[in-house]
């Protein structure tokens, strides 16, 4: 099972509308997966995550102390781009998940 962290600014409503979005397209892609909200000042002690999904201003060349891979997902809040962002995170799930 894959870990996901999706973290915003306030961790609750952006987060909650995202974390829905994520489930849901890993349902589809019959992956499981728990996912976990968080605020984007949390990414840095995040250890236990195998994938984060930022939606704010958040470099993806940024570590936390686990290394853990970071991508934005900013198009699941605006619509633009995301069935295309949706297929990029099947990807790189099944990546995470042929690694394990």
């Amino acid at each position: 099972m894959v870990r996901l962290v999706v973290a915003c600014g306030g961790g609750i409503f952006t987060t909650t509308m995202v974390s829905d979005q994520v489930k849901d397209i890993m349902k589809k892609a019959g992956i499981q997966c728990t996912v976990t909200p968080a605020k984007l000042t949390e990414i840095a002690g995040i250890a236990d995550a195998d994938l984060i999904i930022v939606t704010g201003k958040f470099g993806t060349k940024t570590n936390n102390v686990a290394n853990t891979p970071i991508i934005i997902g900013m198009s699941l809040v605006t619509g633009v781009g995301s069935e295309k962002f949706a297929e990029e995170l099947v990807q790189k799930v099944k990546e995470i998940e042929e690694a394990k």
